[in-house]
């Protein structure tokens, strides 16, 4: 096993006793070999095909003293290897893993578990425009005005009244749903220079279908555009104009559930007593529901009545991923992709026929799951390209804003999400440091501008798509998901986080290393919570560092071969650094982010 600092960490974080480091993810029939060191006992591998639920095992032979290998051959089909190692003795050797959270962050606790190996399909990758994208999340109903003069539908949220909000307000608390500023797609549209000029290649829309609520996650109608965001005509421009700036646009498609209210469930009588799953057993959408005593017992999402569960029926299916369904009818609009919602509620196999549809229409669509735990297994080539990367997320609040994690740790938790992730897909995933559904990262980060930055270049430098949620970038705040969904404060944006961000974006645009390259941890200091890492393609390099104390740092950077000259922090943090000894010597500053690359000679 090649000693690197990664490993190291990984060692130090677990007990001494027998260890195994489970490889990265791994193309279908490769043939690789398993490896446990630190054992004088001869151990056997037992292994299990998740997808196809068999096992069978195999025992290691001796390479080294208390070092054992097993040769094995991974599957001809995607899937996930779970296995674990058994002893003479009766014991076994697990993989121990940071408990990382779902829907909430967890730091300090750990969990056994099998360990894994993705074994992936290498044909069925993302497509190479999502690639190191930088996506930029909208909430519609927030982002910008177009049509200050739109006709305010009649209808209720719920029985409650709809408020609708002075742009400067905060959003109604407690939060009911029912407030509404007046975003719409045409206030998008006249933005589009706005995202072009700051260095936005994906627009990742929450959803845009007519629903009674501001969050549109409980649809009334998935054929037509909720008329407070605008009209079809509007989307169709959107796109257009959007692609013209070389932006792709990706809707939010909600297939597990509507709204009661809606055409299909119309429990409240709203477009009929004759029509809806809710007013008539005879209802063509009757089979579509799950009710445990019509009209008013049935299965709602987490158990919420306002938002009833679909059933997967043949007619469910065809009305989703049919060759006339949802899917279809907005690809052939020209958007470029879909991100599901609450994937884990709806079966694989769905998702799976769900892509084929899709990839039929437009082979390239950017396809990303909802999953916030380890979302390995949507990602082996038959279902998605990516998930909104909260593993992510929580390890980098973690590090840099709420001090939970030492480098180790944080180390340790990138690492692992590397491996359960195929490399050719690891570029796709989708990198929020916040959305929709959590704080604010300023406001995670205590208000502090310094290590809000430092998340902004942890984002921006690692491998990935970088996701930037409407309003980051202006300085928004908000403690929960819905405080932090404020509107838009054109003219009153926070200029020095505005400025930090046109500039990072700008620099990364400039480097293919750091939107394309491979990564490698070089510095994991927990005694002065320095972390760094290099990003590196074909010759470039930009050394990438962290100091997540209220101290300055010292650190030395091992250049490689030819490295030496002047370098200098494209992120203008940190002063000019000469090194003739293949040696980076700097100074970082307490809290400060550096990327360093070469002065241009």
């Amino acid at each position: 096993m090649i000693a690197s600092p990664s490993t190291d960490a990984a060692r130090r974080l677990r007990p001494s006793g027998p260890f195994h480091l489970p490889p990265t993810a791994q193309p279908i029939r490769t043939a690789m070999e398993l490896v446990v060191e630190d054992s004088a006992a001869q151990p056997e591998v037992v292994l299990r095909d998740v997808r196809r639920d068999i096992a069978w095992r195999v025992a290691m032979s001796q390479s080294a003293r208390q070092s054992w290998t097993a040769q094995i051959l991974l599957p001809s089909v995607p899937t996930i290897l779970r296995y674990h190692f058994e002893f003479p003795d009766g014991s076994a050797l697990r993989e121990l893993r940071q408990h990382e959270g779902r829907n909430t962050p967890i730091y300090g606790e750990w969990e056994q578990r099998q360990f894994q190996i993705a074994t992936y399909d290498p044909t069925a990758m993302p497509a190479e425009w999502t690639l190191g994208q930088v996506i930029y999340q909208i909430f519609p109903d927030r982002f910008a005005i177009g049509d200050k003069n739109k006709a305010k539908p009649d209808r209720s949220v719920y029985g409650q009244q709809p408020l609708y909000l002075m742009w400067t307000d905060m959003p109604e608390h407690p939060p009911r749903g029912r407030d509404f500023y007046g975003g719409d797609l045409r206030g998008l549209i006249g933005r589009l220079d706005y995202l072009a000029d700051l260095g936005v290649d994906c627009v990742y829309l929450c959803p845009i279908f007519e629903s009674p609520s501001n969050h549109r996650y409980d649809a009334l109608d998935y054929l037509r555009i909720d008329p407070l965001l605008g009209t079809e005509q509007d989307l169709i421009e959107l796109v257009d104009k959007a692609h013209q700036r070389n932006i792709k646009i990706v809707l939010d498609g909600v297939f597990n559930h509507c709204s009661s209210d809606s055409r299909y469930f119309n429990l409240a009588g709203l477009y009929g007593t004759d029509t809806g799953a809710a007013q008539s057993r005879e209802s063509p959408y009757y089979r579509w529901f799950e009710f445990k005593m019509w009209p008013k017992e049935y299965d709602g999402w987490i158990g919420l009545r306002h938002m009833p569960e679909f059933v997967e029926c043949p007619e469910v299916e065809e009305f989703f991923i049919g060759p006339q369904g949802v899917a279809t009818y907005w690809l052939e609009r020209g958007i470029d992709g879909w991100r599901t919602d609450v994937t884990p509620w709806v079966t694989d196999e769905f998702w799976r026929r769900f892509r084929k549809a899709v990839r039929a229409v437009n082979s390239a669509a950017y396809l990303v799951a909802e999953e916030w735990e380890d979302a390995t297994r949507y990602l082996l080539g038959d279902l998605y390209d990516a998930t909104m990367n909260y593993r992510f997320t929580w390890a980098v609040q973690g590090f840099l804003a709420v001090d939970k994690l030492s480098p180790s740790e944080l180390d340790d938790r990138l690492a692992t999400l590397r491996r359960d992730t195929p490399p050719p897909a690891l570029l796709a995933q989708m990198n929020p440091i916040d959305s929709h559904d959590t704080a604010r990262a300023l406001t995670v980060c205590g208000g502090s501008k310094r290590r809000f930055m430092q998340m902004i270049a942890f984002q921006l430098a690692y491998p990935g798509a970088p996701m930037i949620y409407y309003g980051d970038e202006a300085g928004l705040q908000g403690d929960y998901a819905e405080s932090a969904r404020r509107a838009y404060p054109w003219g009153s944006e926070d200029a020095e986080i505005l400025s930090f961000y046109r500039l990072a974006l700008a620099r990364r645009r400039q480097s293919k290393a750091l939107r394309l390259g491979s990564v490698e941890s070089l510095i994991i200091d927990d005694d002065q919570r320095v972390y760094v890492f290099a990003r590196r393609l074909e010759n470039e390099s930009v050394y990438v560092a962290f100091n997540g104390s209220d101290k300055s740092a010292r650190v030395q950077i091992q250049l490689r071969a030819d490295e030496d000259g002047e370098w200098h922090d494209a992120l203008d943090q940190h002063p000019h650094v000469e090194s003739a000894t293949g040696m980076l010597t700097l100074e970082l500053a307490p809290h400060g982010v550096a990327w360093y690359v070469p002065q241009p000679r």
